[in-house]
């Protein structure tokens, strides 16, 4: 009988990006996706509803329930839905499951290999295994609410998500990344060998298999700089706090030297974009989260200012480190001293050129209102 195969996601304010992450993995092969929604204020139930009129393979359900737990089972949140959905899964007779977030995209490297097959070739005749696929961290983009880009930058990271067979499997317990299996259960990387860990962090790869293979996992985890920053703001599913400054910089492509690229054949990812235009089209939600866009733009203009008034506080170092890579970098004052030209050679700026008026400074949201043609009448109060 036919594997089938299922994706659940843990998703909060991810209304914008909900439909793309939909149609790339309905695109790939999987036959099933259910989505947690969490602590949401945007426009996801109203996506989802949405792609779920024409897609019925597609599911959501709301977990907030679980912030009437104990503080310390909330803060869990994650691994319970996924618990949840190990179990429906099970009962529901798919064969395989994966957990990923919605920012995380799984690729096969030819572009084309639907999972079913890929799984086949990786599993061959032997007792399915456990198949882990790296993190490609995809550099950031120039724009907000770019899709994926073929040729598009990317760097490797020791984290993994895997995709596991759910039939004759001994499973202890989830995890984000990686689940505890029974001593019996050999986990495979992408080339199906044998995955090796890192000896510290059990659910990280080792440094010796870091590199690009069959299929792996796009981690969107940047997008742009505006996004990466509204982020702050966002925190994680599992934790309530107002900031959340976890990552160590923006890394984009004009920040940072571009060793590896998404070179995917140009004919299978053209074929893809116009299919996922069609979706996109078909489904008509642009109305639905216009003001999730823009509301995402505001959440990093204020997040900015809060990230800052950290820089006179304690937590000026992580202020500092997730600050960097953006164009609001702390520039140590030595540094700052070192680049700056001496006034001589520096033609003076506040005269204003008779006649014209002086440029003024435009913030992201104003500029990218513009872009989608919205006014701040339209943002959510």
């Amino acid at each position: 009988m036919k594997p089938t195969f299922k994706l659940c996601a843990v998703a909060k304010d991810e209304g914008p990006y909900l439909a793309e992450w939909v149609f790339h993995h309905l695109h790939f092969g999987f036959d099933a996706i259910h989505v947690y929604i969490n602590r949401t204020s945007d426009a996801s139930a109203a996506v989802l509803e949405r792609i779920r009129g024409t897609y019925p393979q597609v599911s959501y359900e709301f977990i907030d329930w679980v912030d009437l737990c104990d503080p310390g089972v909330g803060a869990k949140l994650q691994t319970i839905a996924y618990a949840k959905e190990l179990d429906r899964s099970r009962q529901e007779g798919f064969g395989w499951l994966l957990f990923l977030d919605v920012d995380e995209f799984w690729v096969p490297n030819d572009f084309a290999t639907p999972v079913e097959r890929f799984v086949a070739a990786i599993s061959g005749d032997g007792q399915p295994q456990p198949i882990c696929h790296l993190w490609h961290c995809e550099l950031g983009q120039r724009a907000p609410f770019t899709p994926l880009q073929r040729g598009a930058g990317y760097e490797l990271s020791s984290h993994l998500k895997t995709l596991f067979p759910l039939d004759g499997i001994d499973i202890r317990h989830v995890r984000v990344h990686h689940p505890i299996f029974g001593a019996q259960v050999t986990p495979l990387d992408a080339d199906g060998a044998p995955m090796t860990f890192d000896e510290q962090q059990s659910e990280l790869a080792a440094q010796s298999v870091m590199k690009p293979k069959s299929a792996y996992i796009i981690h969107r985890m940047y997008r742009s700089e505006a996004e990466y920053l509204s982020l702050s703001l966002r925190g994680r599913p599992s934790q309530r706090s107002l900031l959340k400054m976890n990552r160590p910089g923006y890394r984009s492509h004009r920040n940072v030297t571009v060793h590896r690229r998404f070179f995917w054949p140009e004919e299978e990812f053209r074929a893809y974009d116009r299919d996922r235009e069609r979706f996109l089209s078909e489904l008509d939600i642009e109305t639905l989260i216009a003001a999730d866009k823009l509301a995402i733009l505001e959440r990093a203009e204020r997040a900015t200012v809060l990230i800052k008034e950290k820089l006179d506080t304690p937590e000026r170092d992580r202020a500092v480190a997730f600050l960097k890579g953006t164009r609001h970098e702390v520039v140590p004052e030595e540094d700052k001293a070192a680049s700056e030209p001496s006034p001589a050679s520096v033609a003076p700026r506040d005269h204003a050129v008779p006649g014209r008026e002086a440029p003024r400074s435009r913030s992201w949201l104003s500029i990218l209102a513009g872009w989608f043609g919205l006014s701040r009448q339209h943002r959510m109060p």
